[in-house]
């Protein structure tokens, strides 16, 4: 599998990520601009590189903003964008926070400002069934607008490849995969696509060996509904990877149901066990594993208040905060206890 020079290594795909921020910046759209910002907050470097320009930015749309509102005119930038933007302008510039990041025994906590301020779609819907129909009508990654968010598209071992920026991120370098756009798949994984993302994810780690790739089917956490993967670099190993659990060899039970495939076959075998029994799971690829979660669909059970929903990464184990206080004094017997809540008898 030949792969393109943006994935030969940490470096270079690092470039590429500051580069397409950079392109993006100048551009006017309001969306790019909170793009750029929430992808340069998750990153300490990133955000002192840009912070000026940010700022400028910020003052130009907020003077904007507020003169074509005191005049009685329309704004035009899209529903979920303005309200964003609004928020940002009463928290105030200066007040924004880059991602800060707290380990317990067992988990990974992060206090992620922007994140919060993230439209829901459908991750917040209750949902019973592992497929729905692809919505030509529906937010989806064919959408002119959203050109201008790619950060690569190419071949990849016969498959056209885009790959755009998160525009809410909670990983670094934080990108979204979608294979075979044009073919409008709905977020529900076939056999041929699983291989092609273990491979294309095989072939990275002999490049970026922490890269990783994750995957929430539909009813699992996946906001939208076209099929698309996540990939991210991984500063620390995420806590389902911790050698004391017992799918990693270790004597602790995970909270959650997970299992762990050295295997893309056998990992798809149990899959597509899932699909026939209308399961939903989340899934993290990784270049030598694959790690399945089977969990109930969402809205069929609690979700604390601290978290705005589960899907791949707080499977994981990660939690994405919204507040300094939840943030600070979260407890590992209560997210193992929020995790426990998912778990599922399977044989």
């Amino acid at each position: 599998m030949n792969l393109p020079e943006i994935f030969s290594s940490p470096e270079s795909l690092r470039t590429a990520f500051e580069s397409g921020l950079e392109r993006q910046l100048a551009e006017d759209s309001l969306g790019t601009f909170i793009l750029v910002l929430a992808n340069a907050l998750l990153d300490e470097t990133i955000f002192t590189k840009f912070k000026h320009r940010l700022r400028e930015k910020f003052e130009q749309k907020k003077q904007h903003y507020s003169s074509t509102l005191r005049q009685g005119k329309p704004l035009h930038d899209a529903p979920d964008d303005m309200l964003v933007f609004l928020k940002l302008i009463a928290m105030g510039f200066n007040h924004l926070s880059t991602t800060v990041y707290r380990y317990t025994d067992d988990w990974q906590l992060q206090f992620n400002q922007l994140r919060s301020l993230r439209p829901r779609r459908i991750s917040g819907a209750t949902i019973s069934s592992l497929m729905q129909s692809f919505d030509h009508k529906a937010f989806h990654f064919n959408k002119p607008f959203l050109n201008k968010e790619v950060l690569w598209s190419g071949d990849i071992d016969g498959v056209p490849v885009k790959l755009l920026y998160n525009k809410f991120p909670f990983a670094p370098l934080h990108g979204l995969l979608v294979p075979a756009a044009e073919e409008n798949f709905p977020q529900f994984l076939n056999s041929d696509m699983h291989h092609f993302t273990s491979s294309v994810c095989y072939e990275l780690g002999k490049n970026i060996a922490d890269i990783a790739i994750a995957y929430n089917s539909y009813g699992a956490g996946a906001s939208i509904n076209h099929l698309h993967f996540q990939t991210f670099t991984m500063q620390q190993p995420l806590p389902v990877l911790k050698p004391h659990w017992q799918h990693n060899n270790g004597s602790t039970p995970y909270p959650a149901t997970c299992r762990v495939f050295e295997s893309p076959l056998n990992a798809w075998q149990f899959i597509n066990e899932l699909h026939h029994s209308n399961i939903t799971y989340n899934l993290l690829y990784l270049p030598d594993k694959i790690v399945c979660l089977p969990r109930p669909f969402q809205g069929n059970y609690q979700i604390p208040q601290w978290t705005e929903n589960f899907a791949w990464y707080e499977l994981c184990g990660g939690v994405t905060t919204f507040n300094q206080h939840d943030f600070r004094e979260l407890e590992d017997e209560e997210i193992s206890a929020a995790l426990s809540t998912l778990r599922l008898s399977i044989d």
